[in-house]
């Protein structure tokens, strides 16, 4: 899966972009199944388009949600979706395969997943490897307090998307390049920050697929 850009936004406003290309030139208004949609960060990005918003979450917080975990069958009567946003959710999947088969079964023909997951060969990821022998957003503490169980490499997330009927259109990562001062360096630890930050230029200059530290994916079900 070659990544197409990098854009400095995040998965909201990506998905919010996305949706609303999606949503224009239909007659009627398209349904969404938001999933990890605990409370309904993403809904408000919906409200002003011609979107029918559901949200389903493992652990739902308000009404705008309802439980679901997808690694089950789909357990309502809603109609199928004709978009399914799956927003830093695979990675917390202990048997993925699963559940992006049950979330291919509740979508309609033609339609499509929206899908953004840390990104395994950021920059900081790399670098974070090769001084303490594992990828950022994937150690035992992320583990421990955000059950990160599955490591999305995009080679393996592409064949997990062709195993369930799904073409991934469109891959490109977010939150942008490291940039050298945005944040203040510290006087006392100067030289190893301005290091650091040179190095993940560096890496991100040879390898833009290491730029930004999650990746998107637009997927239409093809089958």
């Amino acid at each position: 899966m070659k990544f197409d850009k990098n854009l400095s936004i995040n998965r909201y406003i990506w998905a919010g972009n996305i949706i609303e290309m999606l949503s224009k030139n239909r007659s009627e208004a398209s349904s969404l199944t938001d999933i990890g949609g605990r409370d309904g960060a993403l809904k408000d990005y919906c409200d002003p388009l011609s979107v029918n918003y559901r949200g389903f979450d493992l652990e739902p917080m308000g009404e705008a949600c309802r439980k679901w975990n997808i690694e089950q069958p789909f357990p309502y009567t809603d109609p199928k979706a004709d978009i399914v946003t799956l927003l830093e959710v695979v990675e917390h999947l202990t048997n993925p395969w699963l559940g992006m088969k049950n979330l291919a079964e509740h979508l309609n023909p033609g339609g499509y997943l929206l899908l953004t997951t840390p990104n395994p060969s950021w920059s900081n990821s790399r670098i974070n490897l090769l001084m303490k022998g594992v990828l950022s957003c994937f150690s035992q503490k992320d583990l421990d307090l955000n059950h990160h169980v599955f490591t999305p490499w995009p080679h393996i997330l592409e064949k997990m998307l062709f195993d369930n009927g799904l073409k991934p259109i469109e891959a490109v990562t977010l939150d942008g390049r490291t940039q050298m001062f945005a944040k203040p360096l510290s006087p006392a630890r100067f030289p190893l920050q301005f290091g650091f930050r040179s190095l993940k230029k560096m890496i991100e200059g040879m390898d833009p697929s290491s730029c930004g530290m999650s990746y998107a994916v637009l997927a239409q079900k093809i089958r």
